[in-house]
């Protein structure tokens, strides 16, 4: 097997088709437009595996950064696009693809990489661990209002298809992001256009802020209904949101939730401490289901990691980290009030390099990692030192997927 960049466009789109016929449910984007194709293909990194000149399994990736719990950002690699053809797979092909691309990626410099699991039993033998967990809702506007009154002042509608440009600026300047937001990059917004402009049923979107000084939006687009004007249940389905503060959420929540033609609002991706519970004056008319793991971050430069990410530390700790892949990563690190170092000494617990992503992005605990048997220590007063170190005042959340 031969694992090779890909470069040329056509080669580049030789490698979507595999990945879409490896996933089966993935549409040919490039039959409707090959722009959009090119558009979304041309920024990744692609890699190929070959036997010869039979390309046998894909992997790819996009340029972005991550935030991490304290608000700093870490270059990320985002992959994606991983596929072995069916009559090649339990052959070792996706493995030595993303051991390569893993191994590429330290090399060029980024700290971290991420990625969406369709299989979440894969991708914590490669390292990643899980850093987000995200939830459903469903409104059912048929038997609650709002808690808190609402003005739309600074509501604004917008055209879906053309607000794009908008959109970005707004998601690009969110002062105050939550850990695990990803910076997205011009190919995933050609996806999201391309989506708006082909979609089978209308899009909306509203902003939040007077012009020039937008402090968020909301994208929604209408659930398909056999007759939308007499059904008892017109739904919209919620793509996007971008809040950057506390008035910019409620008031364009407001203002889709007091829709009266509406009767359910979903949310596909919410963060599971999501505040919409109180701003309902039914909590019980919110059904929140499917959780799931979101976002999975794979450590690659430990040392930039812990030292970008703002620790609350009382003392220092010392834990051995494991890592097969990395050896600058695997051995004895000491945590503490001055940041994450390579140290020596006892270690008080071991930490594979996947359950250190998750406690680095706070989506557990260490007491939920010691209690499930993922930690072990002989001390007690370890792992209520690890909960103060890895604290977190807002749950981890992306709320996109690429």
């Amino acid at each position: 097997m031969d694992i090779r960049s890909i470069t040329d466009e056509a080669s580049r789109r030789q490698a979507f088709a595999l990945f879409r016929e490896a996933m089966l449910g993935i549409g040919d984007v490039g039959r409707s437009s090959t722009e959009a194709e090119a558009r979304f293909l041309s920024e990744g990194k692609p890699l190929g595996g070959y036997e010869g000149d039979v390309l046998r399994g894909v992997v790819n990736g996009y340029d972005s950064s991550v935030t991490l719990p304290g608000g700093e950002r870490v270059s990320h690699l985002s992959v994606t696009h991983v596929g072995v053809a069916p009559d090649a797979t339990r052959r070792g092909v996706a493995r030595r693809l993303l051991v390569n691309q893993l191994q590429r990626a330290r090399a060029e410099g980024y700290v971290v990489a991420g990625l969406r699991a369709s299989d979440p039993r894969i991708y914590g033998r490669y390292g990643y661990g899980v850093a987000s967990w995200s939830v459903r809702q469903e409104v059912d506007l048929t038997r609650t209002g709002l808690a808190v009154k609402t003005s739309r002042e600074k509501i604004r509608i917008v055209d879906a298809r053309e607000s794009f440009d908008l959109f970005r600026k707004i998601a690009d300047t969110d002062p105050k992001p939550r850990a695990s937001t990803l910076s997205r990059w011009d190919g995933w917004w050609s996806m999201q256009e391309y989506r708006t402009a082909h979609g089978a049923t209308p899009y909306h979107a509203v902003v939040f802020g007077t012009e020039g000084d937008e402090r968020g939006f909301l994208r929604f687009h209408v659930e398909p209904s056999d007759n939308w004007f007499t059904s008892t249940r017109r739904t919209v389905i919620v793509d996007d949101l971008v809040a950057h503060d506390g008035e910019a959420w409620r008031e364009l929540l407001g203002h889709l939730l007091g829709q009266d033609i509406l009767h359910r609002v979903v949310f596909p991706s919410r963060p599971v401490d999501d505040p919409l519970p109180l701003f309902l004056e039914n909590p019980r008319a919110l059904d929140i289901s499917g959780q799931r793991d979101e976002s999975w971050i794979r450590p690659l430069d430990l040392k930039a990691l812990l030292s970008a990410r703002r620790l609350a530390a009382t003392r220092e700790v010392t834990i051995a980290v494991e890592d097969d892949l990395f050896p600058d990563n695997a051995g004895t690190w000491t945590i503490g009030p001055e940041g994450g170092a390579k140290g020596s000494g006892k270690p008080e617990t071991t930490v594979s390099i996947s359950d250190l992503a998750t406690l680095i992005f706070g989506a557990q605990s260490a007491s939920h990692l010691a209690e499930s048997g993922r930690i072990a220590t002989d001390s007690k007063g370890t792992v209520e030192e690890l909960d103060r170190v890895f604290a977190t005042g807002r749950k981890p959340h992306s709320g996109i997927s690429f």
